[in-house]
């Protein structure tokens, strides 16, 4: 069984710094499992996730813990690392740590969360497939095929060619989720537009989740081949697409992206944002922040938990005013999908 190495604690103003945390699997392979801070009243909350800076998933998440940890009373311990291959190893970890409560970000959290005793550690696994139940895991889904679909309205509104792009970053039914949604929503505006879509990873391989340049090269091929406005859902890969939705356009055709899970407009840089339509917006923050309320209150429970438009778990961002001309209609759009008049089909 995996257990921490070393744990260097550095106490400063009553301030808990805990630095250093690595870990050595049954193989002999060591693991980066970042750092945490805060203050040390209260029970451990470790966050189980990738790396910062991805302007999406992961940032969502760091928001929301960042922010329960200046509302609630609880020693944070981050658990990060760009790996693939750790999340056993984490799990552990937390557990060794002596964690209250261990969120893990991402459906990869799903088969250790399942396969490890924890009795005395709560577990809740957030971005879990729709539907996925497992024992004593509080597993939270989003219903991003909603969201999907919203963008893909705006996506067919917008466009002048006709012709719009999917970039996913993995070839997996979660990724695949969104673009059926986002295919939905444009043919309902306009049945014959093209729709281009690739994967920048086969199924099982994430490194399609942290890789710009993939993202950028997969990005002005549509662009290339006449397509004017792409949605990506890839994590940090991308920065890529929005990257190139800036440097590819030209006063003959302007190109745009569509980010994901956050509102990109509000991260990237100056010269990046007139080229961001909107964002399919992921509350992930919200989770996480209210997953640690509900387990301090008490009231976090076992299951599933679905976030969707209804209550505010997923949306799309309306930066910039590029949609202004459209608020109206997509506000009608989106009512209608919460009434039950849309359905919004799903690849899960």
């Amino acid at each position: 069984m995996p257990r921490p190495l070393t744990r260097s604690l550095l106490t400063m103003g009553g301030v808990l710094t805990v630095a250093a945390l690595a870990l050595t699997g049954c193989g002999g392979k060591t693991a980066d499992t970042g750092s945490a801070s805060g203050s040390s009243d209260g029970p451990t909350i470790a966050l189980l996730f990738g790396t910062t800076g991805d302007f999406s998933f992961m940032d969502s998440a760091y928001k929301g813990f960042t922010e329960a940890q200046g509302e609630y009373d609880f020693s944070p311990l981050e658990l990060s690392s760009p790996n693939t291959d750790d999340y056993q190893d984490r799990v552990d970890l937390a557990l060794s740590q002596n964690a209250a409560l261990a969120i893990g970000i991402g459906f990869q959290w799903q088969q250790p969360m399942s396969e490890t005793a924890h009795p005395d550690t709560a577990f809740v696994q957030v971005d879990a497939d729709a539907g996925t139940v497992i024992d004593d895991v509080t597993t939270i889904s989003f219903a991003a095929e909603q969201s999907s679909y919203l963008v893909g309205v705006a996506a067919a509104l917008t466009s002048q060619t006709k012709h719009i792009g999917f970039v996913g970053g993995v070839d997996q039914p979660s990724i695949q989720n969104f673009y059926t949604g986002f295919e939905a929503g444009a043919r309902s505006i306009d049945p014959s537009i093209v729709v281009d879509k690739t994967y920048l990873a086969p199924l099982g391989d994430f490194t399609g989740f942290s890789d710009p340049t993939k993202g950028k090269e997969a990005a002005a091929s549509m662009y290339a081949g006449g397509a004017d406005v792409v949605y990506t859902a890839a994590g940090g890969s991308g920065q890529g697409v929005y990257e190139e939705a800036a440097a590819s356009s030209t006063t003959a055709k302007k190109n745009w992206a569509i980010g994901v899970d956050a509102d990109v407009y509000e991260t990237v840089a100056d010269s990046v944002k007139p080229y961001i339509l909107t964002s399919a917006i992921k509350n992930v923050d919200v989770a996480v922040k209210t997953s640690i309320g509900q387990f301090l209150d008490g009231s976090l429970k076992p299951g599933e938990v679905r976030y969707d438009l209804s209550n505010g778990g997923v949306g799309y961002s309306t930066s910039g005013g590029f949609l202004d001309a459209y608020a109206d209609q997509m506000a009608s759009i989106e009512k209608d999908i919460i009434d039950g008049k849309i359905t919004v089909p799903t690849a899960l």
